[in-house]
């Protein structure tokens, strides 16, 4: 049986409503979301406007810099560790493309992306069936960069910490992490436009939408 269960009927006629994203995805979620947009802003900051700062200016920047990375780095050891104990919906093989289903869903996935919306994509219970692979190489990215910001913030301050190899590297991963999330949003965007996924409002208030038939289709792919 799958733990997706449906709460109820719509006012949509043969619509319901599946629980997927429980309250501790959902924090999680938001958790890395706003920790990482507060480090891209402080970040950016030091990158653009780094040597014009006082040294008052940038304690300033690198207090809550340096208390959102913990942050962050705190809601990524859950999320990490949840993929290998966590239920189904948490755990890496949702985010590989490892059944027949997965694949021929992924491939399904890819068409509609390079199709930008023409080609029908495939709903899914849990993750998407494409971008799955990428939230793993997301996860990699993440805990290389903090434990490159961990290993700078021993470092003393200025020139040396700032023309270091390890900076310039912190920084690639930087752009790394600011392009996953700018084709993320983008994705989302275009699932929301073209077609009847509610995947934004899923993760505020955890439930998806499906067609009767889709539903059962979904259900059977998991049994």
């Amino acid at each position: 049986m799958t733990r997706f269960e449906p709460r109820n009927t719509t006012s949509q006629r043969n619509a319901v409503l599946v629980k997927t994203w429980d309250p501790l995805m959902r924090i999680l979620h938001w958790w890395l979301a706003v920790t990482l947009l507060l480090q891209f802003g402080t970040g950016t900051i030091f990158w653009m406007w780094g040597d014009d700062l006082t040294n008052r200016m940038m304690f300033a920047l690198n207090l809550p810099h340096f208390y959102c990375g913990y942050a962050f780095a705190t809601a990524l050891c859950i999320r990490v560790a949840l993929l290998f104990v966590g239920p189904e919906r948490y755990r890496w093989r949702d985010l590989v493309p490892l059944t027949e289903a997965q694949q021929r869903n992924w491939r399904r996935t890819v068409f509609y992306y390079a199709s930008l919306g023409r080609r029908p994509c495939p709903r899914s219970l849990g993750h998407n069936a494409f971008a799955g692979p990428f939230y793993l190489m997301f996860f990699l990215i993440a805990a290389a960069q903090v434990a490159v910001g961990m290993y700078l913030s021993f470092l003393p301050g200025g020139s040396l910490q700032m023309d270091s190899g390890w900076m310039l590297l912190h920084r690639y991963l930087f752009l790394a992490l600011a392009s996953f999330v700018l084709a993320h949003i983008a994705a989302v965007v275009m699932r929301e436009i073209h077609g009847k996924s509610n995947i934004a409002s899923a993760m505020l208030h955890g439930y998806k939408e499906y067609s009767e038939e889709e539903y059962r289709d979904l259900v059977s792919q998991r049994e």
